[in-house]
């Protein structure tokens, strides 16, 4: 059985006034006809709906997100360690692919990079992440090196350092 729920409305399904970004809204799934039908409403709104609760599925309050802010958000925050990727990915090296794996890992984390897919190197037989860079509008290949745990440790330490985050900022994960 696949259930299909449709993507957050830009507006109020009452009042069909647009959303601003990091506005709080109220979302329900209710059931018609075997299907699930989502509806955004916002705070107005949703406090002069009529209850139907035979049909309502689910409910749950949350803050729109506009896909165009999300897309317009300043590079200056990831600029340093977009531009150490990038310098990383175009050197050789252990040291260098290490750097370049955990900041786009990082960078997907903070969603400036989405991954795309994972491929094997034809020369190597070493797997290769290909990633999506929504700010430069391209795709980036990062060989994975396979970081031991002390490596990892050791990289992050230098993100930290070249960055000029104070030690724990850099998210490992």
């Amino acid at each position: 059985m696949e259930i299909e729920v449709q993507k957050e409305s830009p507006h109020c399904i009452g009042c069909n006034e647009a959303f601003v970004n990091g506005q709080k809204h109220h979302s329900l799934l209710r059931i018609d006809a075997n299907n699930f039908i989502r509806e955004d409403y916002c705070e107005k709104c949703w406090a002069t709906r009529p209850d139907a609760v035979e049909t309502t599925y689910s409910h749950w309050e949350t803050r729109y997100r506009d896909p165009a802010a999300a897309k317009a958000t300043p590079e200056g925050q990831f600029m340093p360690l977009l531009k150490l990727c990038y310098e990383s990915i175009s050197q050789e090296g252990r040291e260098f692919e290490a750097t370049a794996y955990v900041s786009a890992l990082v960078l997907r984390r903070q969603k400036v990079f989405r991954f795309i897919r994972e491929e094997k190197e034809a020369s190597s037989q070493r797997n290769v992440l290909i990633f999506a860079d929504k700010y430069n509008d391209t795709q980036i290949r990062v060989i994975d090196p396979q970081l031991t745990e002390t490596e990892l440790r050791g990289v992050k330490q230098k993100l930290e350092e070249q960055l000029g985050y104070g030690k724990g900022q850099v998210d490992e994960r």
